[in-house]
Order: structure tokens, then sequence, then C-alpha cells
């Protein structure tokens, strides 16, 4: 079986092949290997400001959004939760809708992976199959939570043993019969999704207790789950949970 060694210097290796830099009149433009939901791939722009750095979508993401028929500021607890994943991932939003976040030349890295973590994680809480969306998916587990008595932290960063950190939507505390819960909720699972998620996981997992488990609750409200991305996670010990089925498991996330 794969070791998480092995997938970590598959995932590097995999990012600095298919990652290209390009110099532009005024910025260098960054091709990521990263694919949104278009199967396009995911590009950022490095703007020099003196000796730092200021990284940009250019306004793709929430552009790409509105164009889709999906306003995320048209209400306020959907700026709200926008405003809660840019700030897990010290991301801003600029009066013109771009993404981005000053970084120097040292700390490029961590502030490119947390851009693009952002860009992703906005692209997957907001887009959906549904054209009259009333909540969020996030949301909908936030309060199924709060309904079972689940304990939680919401928002939670982790660095890894790669310098990197990573962002997670909850974690439910070690208790005496349970181990620490980290949890993950996709609202359209992906097997992209889930690879990031399972490098995210391999770089946190030696940081934390021996015994601490990854739980990605799935949304399978309006579509089946792709049995690859279930197999792929599963291959790595991650626990799968589809939202349909989330009573069955509510005695692993209880204390």
């Amino acid at each position: 079986m794969t070791t998480k060694d092995d997938l970590q210097r598959v995932y590097f290796e995999w990012l600095k092949e298919r990652t290209k830099f390009v110099d532009l009149k005024n910025a260098v433009e960054i091709t990521t290997p990263l694919i949104d939901r278009h199967n396009d791939f995911l590009q950022i722009y490095a703007i020099k400001n003196g000796n730092s750095l200021r990284l940009t979508d250019n306004g793709y993401i929430l552009s790409d959004l509105e164009m889709s028929g999906i306003d995320v500021k048209s209400s306020p607890r959907r700026r709200e939760m926008l405003t809660v994943i840019l700030n897990r991932h010290g991301v801003s939003l600029t009066v013109d809708d771009e993404l981005c976040i000053d970084a120097t030349f040292e700390t490029f890295p961590q502030h490119k992976h947390m851009l693009l973590q952002a860009m992703l994680a906005i692209n997957d809480m907001f887009m959906t199959s549904r054209s009259n969306v009333v909540g969020l998916f996030l949301e909908d587990v936030e309060n199924y939570f709060v309904e079972k008595e689940v304990i939680y932290v919401q928002n939670v960063n982790f660095t890894g043993k790669s310098g990197l950190s990573h962002s997670y939507d909850f974690v439910l505390p070690k208790t005496k019969s349970k181990p620490e819960r980290v949890v993950q909720t996709f609202n359209n699972p992906s097997r992209q999704n889930a690879e990031v998620l399972l490098f995210s996981w391999n770089d946190t997992r030696s940081t934390r207790k021996s015994d601490s488990v990854l739980y990605a609750i799935l949304n399978d409200a309006d579509r089946k789950v792709n049995a690859d991305v279930i197999s792929a996670l599963k291959q790595y010990e991650v626990e799968t949970i589809l939202w349909s089925q989330r009573d069955k498991h509510l005695h692993n996330l209880t204390a």
C-alpha cells in the first residue's frame, strides 16, 4: 500500500512539473494543475510591490460564479460565509471582487497554497446544480451538529510536516471514548477535491495525535457521489459520510 510519504512526494512532484510560470508586463501568470468546474486550470497572478508580492485570482472565481447566476453576496448569510472562508485562509476581497493575499518571496509557497485553497473552497461551497438554493451545505452540516448536540470547533488551521497550513471545516475534540475527529465537508465531491484533501491530511496527520481520524462529509442530496471519490478517500483511511446517511454515523460524531 502507498505510504503517506509516497503520496506527499508524488503530490509535490506533480505540482512542480505541472505548474507553469509566464512573465507578463506587470505580473507573473501562474497556471496550476488544479482545475475548476469547467475543467480549466486555475490561474493566479503574482504582482511585485516593492519587496513584497500580491497574489490574486484577478477576479475570476466570483465573476465565474456570477456568470452562472450565483451571486455569493446576494444575502447577509452568503456574505458571512464568504467572509469565513476568506478569513480562515488569510485572503482578502478587493472592491473589484478579486481574491488576493500579500506575501514576501519567502512566504510565497505558503500564501500561494492558501489562495488556491480559498478559490477551491469558495467554488465548492457556492456551486450547486440547484437554481434556487436557500441554504449552503456547510451551514446545513453546522445546523445538524447543533441539533444533535455534536461538540465542535469550526474553521481550524493546522500546520503540516511540510510547513504548509491546512484548513478544515470542523474539529470534534477528543473525549474519553472518542479520538480527535477532523471533519471536512464537500458540497460538490470530486476526485480532485479528494486528492487535495488527502495531501492535506497526510501532511497534517503526523503533527496530530496518532489516533486522530479524518471524516469527509459528502453532499449527495442532488447527485450520486462518484464511487472513485469514495474509494480514493477510503484507501487512505478517511471515514466517508454521505449526507443522506448521516444519522447512521452520528454515534461516531457525538461525545
